[in-house]
């Protein structure tokens, strides 16, 4: 979840650089949750207990890929975990 967190960020704030592989990332991460999901049953509510978590991770990542400063960043996870795993879920671009 923390790549697919660090995706989602890179996404929304460098929006010029969005390429089909920052697609494929963020689909490839969501897919393998999904089948992880549906292999264990029992880890349903993991993901959102983890979000916040997860979120430091791939908060750290994106800023360290994208040279942003990580203040430039929410604190917390802007996003739900609803939207984190729904596969047509892409956030706005933020102008900076």
């Amino acid at each position: 979840m923390e790549v697919l967190l660090q995706h989602l960020l890179k996404w929304q704030y460098q929006s010029s650089l969005r390429s089909g592989s920052w697609r494929n990332t963020i689909d490839e991460q969501r897919y393998k949750i999904a089948d992880l999901l549906q292999e264990s049953p029992s880890l349903k509510s993991y993901p959102e207990e983890v979000l916040a978590q997860c979120y430091h991770r791939g908060l750290k990542a994106a800023s360290n890929e994208t040279e942003l400063p990580i203040n430039t960043f929410p604190v917390e996870c802007p996003y739900s975990i609803a939207q984190v795993l729904d596969d047509e879920f892409l956030p706005d671009i933020i102008d900076l």
